[in-house]
């Protein structure tokens, strides 16, 4: 544990939290940022603690305070991408102000080049199973049930479109659900400043990780959550006076985890087993999108103050 967070760990993450003029996206990771945490357990699952980062009992969570914008975040860390985007948030959407409806939100997907309509309050309830709560998981979830749908023949979201689902722009500029009917405001309504900024601070991230990609030589995935992460241990830092509590510590070694895919024990395992260490590295140089090489000679060392 110790080893994970020195100093070297500290740095090189803080640094991609503040390389390229801030930190954005996500928590955040998480919210928490996109590849944090930002709920709690769920009632079904087996949780192990409250506050979801500080758990790491397998078991059902939901992220119950994510935001449209670190969903969004989250959905271009899954796919690899980061060209998905949101056309409207919630308080621009007619749907929002009918009696008995959720909150909702348009995005640009551009994973299946559409539009579409999310239920803030159904991403909320989404229920995957995990280490601890995180904004990540909650995308890769809404991902899979969607690819379920559309198996299952449901092309446009779920049936009624009370969930999600595909929306088409009209000729007077408006969003209509092809399975609700729903209406939803164009873009060009919206006069909100801060709406202005926050799209902004998306560019700001997703400029960073594109940055972090070209000089670690991973993948673009790989560099948003290395981002994310390294936002919200500053974020960590910064709410307890420069010391990490054991709730972060074990929360970041979920991170390593998520991150690398592999564990901390088995890192260390591989410093002192070769047939170990040829595993290790295989198996991380496939989740990071790089070469066992690269990985051994600047990616651990660097950023995780970890030498094989």
């Amino acid at each position: 544990m110790k080893a994970l967070l020195k100093c070297s760990l500290l740095a090189a993450l803080l640094t991609l939290a503040s390389c390229s003029g801030g930190g954005g996206g996500s928590t955040p990771a998480p919210a928490p940022s996109s590849g944090g945490s930002s709920g709690s357990p769920s009632t079904g699952g087996n949780t192990g603690g409250t506050g979801g980062a500080s758990t790491s009992t397998y078991g059902a969570y939901t992220s119950a305070n994510i935001l449209a914008s670190e969903f969004v975040s989250s959905l271009n860390s899954v796919d690899g991408t980061y060209s998905t985007r949101i056309e409207l948030y919630t308080n621009e959407t007619q749907r929002s102000q009918a009696p008995g409806q959720d909150d909702w939100f348009v995005i640009w997907d551009s994973k299946f080049s559409e539009y579409k309509a999310v239920s803030l309050q159904y991403v909320r309830s989404v229920v995957y199973y995990d280490y601890y709560s995180n904004n990540r998981a909650v995308a890769s979830e809404f991902r899979s049930i969607e690819r379920g749908d559309i198996l299952a023949g449901d092309l446009n979201g779920d049936y009624y479109g009370n969930d999600y689902e595909v929306v088409d722009q009209l000729s007077n500029g408006y969003f209509e659900g092809r399975n609700s009917g729903y209406l939803y405001e164009d873009e060009v309504t919206s006069t909100d400043v801060s709406l202005m900024a926050k799209e902004q601070e998306q560019q700001k991230f997703f400029a960073k990780a594109a940055k972090v990609s070209f000089v670690y030589n991973v993948s673009l995935e790989t560099s948003m959550s290395m981002v994310t992460l390294g936002s919200k241990i500053e974020k960590m830092l910064s709410r307890a006076n420069g010391e990490l509590t054991p709730e972060d510590q074990l929360a970041l070694l979920g991170d390593l985890k998520t991150l690398t895919g592999v564990s901390y024990e088995e890192i260390q395992k591989a410093a002192v087993d070769s047939d170990a260490k040829k595993d290790v590295l295989g198996k991380v140089a496939d989740k990071i999108g790089t070469s066992a090489q690269n990985l051994e000679q600047k990616f651990l060392p660097e950023v995780f103050g970890i030498t094989l």
